[in-house]
């Protein structure tokens, strides 16, 4: 359509040119004369000069038209106070010189490395300038902290994982401090001359609004403890700043963590899952980055998930010896044997892997080393797939996952913590405390009312003695389940990083657009694994608990499993005592922080898709961020 209207008008201005040329008398045209000297800066000049530690002076360029005869020009020159370089009051050209050069001299020992100076250099004689050029010239100067290594590969998920953009490889170039060796900076990745700015913004889905400071800093001082730090910008507007949103702004959360740590060390041994690895020139990062807002505060809104980020430096290309462990469940078989299952995948470049399910008194990190020089024994595999461990008793436990190259060295490692329970344990029941149960469902569908009303119920909060993880709440008490008068609770289990995982739990309520099937309570954070885009369930740090819920019916009919949402909401256990504005947990799902690893997350648009109906979408309220084209 641009394209046709652009030949349209092209049509019309070829007519129109037509009529006035066979209309208008001849004339002639004289352009006007600029007389004197017409000296002038370049508007190409950087606004940045960065001094050569090496050297003692640096040139800067001016520009005149007129050539003929030598010619001293006169500078009014504007310093930061106590500059630290030295700058001339004049320049001077030579005879059939276009361009004379403005020597800056300094002494790179007493200059402070990553200090910069403004200054301004304008031509005192009005006579001399031209209304063609620049008739000054601002810019920082100062000795950069950091040095260019080269040109590495940027792989971008952030953009992918919060838009819905393609996941994208390209180049970008890498600097290094000077003063920290191992600390990177990756040059404005989103920036001009990126792959990213030509697929992205180049085309209009976005626009550059560019900054100071759009560069990415990574601290892979120790390698094995490889963090993004400091805050930045990607420079992008997504089109919703007319909206009163800024730009994406992101920063560091193990900068937040270390400063209510402490510092960075006791975030290391507190939440070691904050951090990424430095392999053979390979950056990995961790799902857990940087936490993300729209209003250039250092308050988060959330975090992006930021899993399989890496940068390659120079001379280096992307190598993916990852592992993942996904905890299936218990299997019991005839003879009462009891078995944890799941699913262990391998990265790419994996040539064989060793697992090992450790106990809750284990100590993890020298079963690692074990694993790594052969000492611990352990199970081996070659490709992703299913495994089955035997175990005996429940409670909490840890896969750990080792893997190698084809050479035998071990390249990575991960942990993943499960709660394990036998089919044939029963619960031992133990009241905690009661409390008030806020229910507060949100419709999913805009032309569906919600299958059940808001609504506020005491309630009983349970442990189980025989699993101290493992816990049931009553909420629906008004409503029977069975003619023995048993009310419907849900149990939960309360995991040690202060989430709460729960599956499919039978609700009181049906869904009469398909056949007044049951309706099913499941976590928002779990409903589709492979896609995370919501916070877990959580424990606050209030003593509330806070369930972010997604409700869903469906039946076994001629055509399989038709499914239907009910719909999503933030419920909440507040035990006795505790006092809350019921406000304030009646709002669409955002998690509580917590300091082992903060749960927040970003709230992007995501949208379902009926199994009934390819035609019945719909979007979760509450949604942080979608780009308007």
């Amino acid at each position: 359509m641009n394209k046709i209207f652009k030949h349209s008008m092209m049509l019309l201005f070829s007519a129109l040119a037509l009529v006035f040329g066979s209309c208008t008398e001849e004339f002639e045209y004289t352009g006007a004369t600029v007389s004197g000297e017409q000296v002038y800066f370049s508007n190409a000049l950087s606004s940045t000069v960065n001094l050569d530690p090496d050297a003692a002076e640096v040139r800067i360029p001016v520009n005149r038209i007129q050539r003929s005869g030598a010619l001293t020009v006169d500078l009014t020159v504007t310093t930061s106070e106590n500059c630290a370089v030295s700058v001339p009051s004049s320049v001077a050209f030579a005879d059939g010189d276009s361009v004379a050069y403005l020597t800056v001299t300094y002494d790179p020992s007493s200059i402070e490395m990553g200090h910069y100076d403004s200054v301004t250099v304008a031509i005192a004689n009005a006579d001399y300038t031209t209304p063609y050029g620049n008739s000054s010239y601002t810019f920082a100067i100062g000795l950069s902290e950091w040095k260019s290594v080269g040109t590495g590969l940027f792989r971008d998920v952030l953009m992918h994982n919060f838009y819905g953009l393609d996941e994208m490889t390209y180049n970008v170039e890498i600097e290094e401090n000077i003063l920290t060796p191992g600390i990177y900076r990756v040059v404005s990745p989103y920036g001009p001359g990126t792959a990213f700015y030509n697929q992205v913004v180049a085309t209009g889905m976005m626009q550059w609004v560019g900054g100071d400071n759009t560069s990415m800093i990574i601290n892979a001082s120790d390698p094995d403890h490889v963090y993004v730090t400091g805050s930045w910008y990607t420079g992008t507007d997504d089109g919703m700043a007319a909206q009163g949103y800024g730009q994406m702004h992101l920063f560091s959360i193990v900068d937040v963590e270390a400063e209510a740590a402490g510092s960075v060390d006791q975030v290391k041994a507190q939440a070691p899952e904050l951090f990424g690895t430095l392999r053979d020139g390979m950056i990995s990062l961790p799902q857990m980055s940087c936490y993300v807002n729209f209003d250039g505060s250092m308050t988060p809104q959330g975090y992006v998930d930021t899993s399989n980020w890496a940068v390659a430096l120079p001379g280096s290309s992307f190598v993916d010896y990852s592992s993942s462990f996904t905890y299936n469940g218990c299997f019991t078989n005839v003879a009462g044997d009891s078995y944890a299952e799941g699913t262990i995948t391998l990265g790419d470049d994996v040539a064989n892997a060793k697992y090992i399910v450790a106990g809750a008194d284990d100590d993890v990190e020298a079963i690692i080393e074990g694993l790594a020089d052969g000492s611990v024994e352990a199970e081996a595999l070659t490709e992703s797939g299913d495994v089955s461990i035997a175990l005996e008793e429940s409670g909490n436990y840890t896969m750990i996952v080792v893997t190698f190259d084809v050479e035998g060295n071990m390249r990575g490692s991960s942990t993943t913590s499960f709660v394990f329970t036998t089919s044939t344990t029963r619960a031992d029941w133990q009241l905690v405390t009661t409390g008030t149960y806020y229910q507060s469902v949100q419709p999913i569908f805009s032309d569906m009312e919600p299958v059940f009303d808001q609504a506020t119920y005491q309630a009983n909060l349970y442990r189980d003695a025989n699993n101290s993880q493992h816990y049931m709440i009553s909420p629906w008490t008004t409503v029977q389940r069975n003619d023995e008068g048993d009310p419907y609770t849900f149990e939960f289990t309360l995991n040690s990083d202060a989430t709460l995982s729960y599956h499919d739990v039978l609700t009181p309520y049906v869904l009469t657009a398909y056949e007044n099937a049951p309706v099913y309570m499941s976590d928002l954070y779990s409903f589709q694994p492979d896609e995370q885009f919501y916070g877990s369930s959580n424990y606050g740090d209030n003593g509330i608990y806070y369930f972010g819920a997604i409700f869903y019916g469906y039946i076994q009919g001629n055509n399989g499993i038709q499914a239907g949402v009910a719909g999503a909401e933030l419920d909440a256990f507040v035990p006795e005592g505790i006092t809350v504005e019921t406000n304030s947990i009646k709002v669409p799902y955002k998690p509580i922080a917590n300091i082992k690893g903060r749960m927040l997350k970003n709230m992007k648009t995501r949208t379902f898709m009926s199994v009934k109906s390819s035609q019945n979408m719909f979007k979760l309220k509450g949604t942080k961020r979608t780009m308007s084209k």
